[in-house]
């Protein structure tokens, strides 16, 4: 099939491509308008380890050990965070409020890079997600050598690099990228259903077609 087919079948549905890609702009505009708003709230934390005193004028292997260690505890405290006992200590700290652990889980979500660990709260509150990540970050400051024994044996130190601050997760920008995404998305589907229904339509429509189907030539055409 030639691109002149291809544009002409395009052309004869365009009423067709049109009313769908409309419509998927109107719907995910007004999605994203009257849908919910979510805010994030971020704390990040580091997880650093005193080495041991050098012992002598050799190669020892103790500063390797030392940032491996201190990888395998932010991937403890990533999972830490999520537990029963560690959720229900956080939501005592919210004072006035009360939200339970569940949701708490389920609001969190957290990212690992080497020896940071990034806790995200996400609601649709802003103020709930930055009390949240605050009880996170105070129960961590205050307890998490109760949690993990190796904290105290391993001499380590749990930093806070960023204190959460409540922001909109979806911002006019990203907004208008996704409305956009989603209106490509459907002119790609409309136009897809249009040449389907072209290639399901019976119709005879030029001269090439008709010689293709019977094998003979056409001798004369009547104009539009």
């Amino acid at each position: 099939m030639e691109l002149r087919e291809y544009w002409a079948i395009l052309t004869r549905r365009w009423q067709l491509i049109g009313v769908v890609t409309a419509l998927t702009l109107a719907v995910s505009a007004l999605m994203i308008a009257l849908g919910p708003s979510y805010y994030k709230s971020d704390l990040r934390m580091s997880v650093s380890i005193v080495p041991e005193p050098k012992q002598g004028d050799y190669y020892t292997y103790d500063r390797y050990y030392t940032w491996l260690t201190a990888e395998y505890l932010v991937d403890d405290l990533g999972e830490l965070i999520r537990s029963d006992v560690f959720l229900k200590d956080a939501s005592q700290r919210i004072g006035g409020m009360v939200i339970p652990k569940e949701e708490i889980r389920r609001d969190i979500s957290t990212k690992k890079t080497h020896r940071i660990l990034t806790i995200s709260v996400t609601t649709e509150n802003p103020h709930y997600s930055y009390i949240i990540a605050n009880a996170i970050k105070d129960s961590l400051n205050e307890h998490a050598k109760d949690y993990f024994g190796q904290l105290n044996a391993d001499n380590a130190m749990i930093t806070v690099l960023d204190d959460p601050a409540a922001q909109a997760e979806m911002g006019l920008l990203r907004k208008a990228i996704e409305v956009g995404l989603r209106t490509v998305v459907g002119f790609l589907a409309a136009v897809a259903l249009a040449f389907l229904l072209n290639y399901l339509d019976p119709t005879v429509r030029s001269t090439k077609e008709v010689e293709q189907l019977l094998g003979l030539p056409v001798l004369a055409e009547l104009p539009s």
